[in-house]
Order: structure tokens, then sequence, then C-alpha cells
């Protein structure tokens, strides 16, 4: 089901939304509409949503107990904005708009698959086929700290060489010379100490998991040690390139927050993941920007049990999307009562559950909610098998 590579912005919001709503991530304001709900919170409606105001939002809604009914833990949410954010240098912001993702709460690698698995089905499917996705991980406080020591190191060592503007910014921000424009500065950054030589052994695990399931997605990467700069203290940032020029898209881009988020909620067991696609949005209103109307509440629950069901799970759900049969999920809780609590509360007519076993035999178990009946489902057989649910 690949969607026509047409040059409307509008289509492509659209797309994206479509997409980002089948792994379950909501339009921003509806988060922001349950969270101003909760009494003694007083939580501002933002006049245009960007990473910093979906993230405070994210964030509350992610460590509320108990979670808001039909928002299970962690928060996943789209926006769509005519003023983007943590534009890429070189990109005019009157010529762009942002489609952004952002999950909060979710602390395992996971949480990156499910969003780097969201953009690339949203660029392939729009017809914008990637070449690779490029990764860094510049690991946790412990491990940044050393890194930046050894990298002011260095970079006092080349001062001379650097351009009058990196020099001045030198003592206060060694990461200058990565996005500086000068040839000379990037060639002097592209020998500068590697961030994943800091890694605390805590980081390093964390990363080589997030790459481990990059492979089993079958996506192409590579190590990318220039993709540091990020103001947002970032753990982990990736880049995605297309394998072509595109006439909507122009980069995709995101990471890990945790620090920013924990920072920026005064909450230590915050954590938030964020990326965003820039889109060409010339000639496309305003209005455009606003979430679409609700579309059918899903009649179907999929439940994922370990680690190998979550990852087997992405697969399910793209099958079913094609297929036009909704589903909701909550990806990150490894218990199975978090789940049916948060399907009791979707008011669903029907599990969807998958475990190890199941994931390995590629099968799946239907149980209905009002008599708990259960059938065993090939994979196969299964959106065939949904659609003729009454």
């Amino acid at each position: 089901m690949q969607s026509p590579n047409r040059p409307s912005p509008a289509s492509f919001i659209k797309h994206a939304a479509d997409v980002a709503s089948s792994y379950g991530f909501k339009p921003a304001r509806d988060i922001e509409r349950a969270a101003r709900s909760v009494k003694g919170h007083d939580l501002e409606r933002a006049r245009a949503h960007t990473f910093a105001t979906v993230s405070t939002v994210c964030t509350f809604c992610s460590t509320i107990t108990p979670p808001l009914p039909a928002l299970p833990q962690p928060a996943l949410a789209w926006w769509a904005s005519a003023t983007p954010s943590h534009l890429p240098p070189g990109l005019a912001p009157k010529e762009f708009g942002e489609f952004g993702l952002h999950i909060a709460g979710a602390h395992e690698s996971v949480g990156e698959v499910v969003l780097l698995k969201t953009l690339a089905t949203i660029a392939t499917e729009w017809g914008a086929p990637l070449a690779r996705v490029r990764l860094n991980a510049l690991g946790d406080k412990d491990s940044k700290l050393r890194y930046g020591r050894e990298l002011s190191f260095y970079f006092r060592k080349h001062l001379t060489s650097l351009c009058e503007v990196c020099r001045a910014k030198a003592a206060t921000d060694p990461l200058a010379p990565f996005t500086c424009p000068s040839e000379q500065c990037r060639a002097i950054a592209a020998n500068a100490p590697r961030a994943m030589n800091f890694l605390s052994e805590k980081s390093r695990s964390h990363f080589r998991d997030v790459l481990e399931h990059i492979e089993g997605l079958g996506l192409p990467y590579e190590l990318d040690d220039l993709l540091v700069a990020d103001e947002r203290e970032s753990q982990l940032l990736f880049a995605f390139d297309l394998a072509g020029p595109d006439a909507t898209i122009e980069s995709a881009i995101g990471g890990r927050f945790d620090d920013y988020v924990r920072k920026q909620s005064n909450r230590k067991d915050a954590a938030g993941l964020s990326a965003s696609i820039f889109f060409r949005k010339t000639g496309l209103p305003t209005a455009s920007f606003a979430s679409p109307q609700p579309q059918r509440a899903p009649r179907v629950f999929f439940v994922q049990l370990g680690l190998r069901a979550k990852l087997q799970g992405l697969s399910v759900i793209d099958e079913l999307r094609h297929a036009q049969v909704p589903v909701m999920q909550t990806f990150d809780s490894a218990k199975l009562s978090p789940q049916l609590e948060a399907a009791r509360q979707a008011g669903v007519s029907h599990l969807i559950i998958m475990g190890q076993r199941e994931a390995l035999d590629r099968t799946v178990i239907i149980r209905e909610i009002n008599n708990s009946a259960q059938t065993l489902i090939q994979l196969a057989h299964l959106p065939r098998f949904l659609k003729t649910l009454r």
C-alpha cells in the first residue's frame, strides 16, 4: 500500500498521521486535552506544538499514577507545525513544516525501535525510500562529561586552525565545529575523539540493543561520529538519508533526550524520545496543520508479552494497517495486567495476544472480552479473521 509521491504537503500530513496512529501515536492536542482534565494540575494549552510543549504534556501523562483513561503509558504523540523547532542547519524556516513524533516514559531500547520504524514507514510508503539511518551515541551524563573534557582538550590543540566563530565558541560550545559550514572546521571535527569511546557500560549496552533491533527491522544503518550537536542534551541521535531527492520530504532527525526531559519536568524517572520530519510547506494553509477528525475507534487491542513479541508485533501492525483493520496497543508494558487494563478502558471487544511462543510460531491468540473464549490463529490469516468479527 504505497502512497503516491505527490508534492502535496497536506497529503503528506494526512499520510504521516495515519501511519503514526497505527503504531499507537495520538494527536498531541488529544493528549493535551486529557492532561488538562486532571484535577489539581494547570497545564496551559499550547498555541502551537513544538518539541518542548509536547514533551511537557507527554511527560506529565506518562508519570501520572494511575494512568489517564485511554492513554496507556508511555505517552505517544504526533504533531504538525508550520513553525518548526530544532530545524537542521541550512533549511529556511519559511519553507518547511515539521511533522513530529514524541514518546515519553519509554526507558528501554524498544522506544527507539518504535520511533525508527514509524519514521521509516512514513517515508517509504510516501515514496521516499531510505538509503540509511545514521546514528551516534553520546550516552548518559558521566559519558558526556568524559567526552566533553577530551573534546575540549582536542579543540584547544587545534584552536588556531578553527574559523573565527568556532574559536570564539571554543570555551562554551566545544561541539560548534561539528555543525560549522567551514570545511576546515569539519575536517578537524572528523578527526576528533569519538563519543562512543566514552560510553558507560549502561549506555553502551543500551546502544548495542538499539543496533541489534535496527538490524532486526532490516534498516540499513551506519555510525556517524559527526552526529553530535544537539542543544537538547541528547543521549542518542539519528538522521535519515533518503535514497534520492523527494519533492516533499527534506530530512528526518531525532534521538533520545532523557536528561533534557528530566531537567524540564524536574522528575528523575522521566524519559523522552522525539523525532521530526521536515517537509516543504509551500502553499499549505495554516489550518492544514490542525489535528484531523478522530477516526473510527478500534475494537481490537494488541497485547504483546516479551521483547520478541514486541518486535514481531511491529510487522503484525503493518499487516493489519494494510488490511485497514484498526488496532490499539501499548508497546512498552512488560506485564499482562497493565495492557488488559488499557484494553478495558478503551472498551474493545477482542484482544490479540502474542507471547514468546506465539512470536516463534507466527501465531496469535484471539480472546473475546465478554466470555474469554480464545482462538489460535496463524498470522497469515489474522487480517481476514478480524474482518469477520462482529
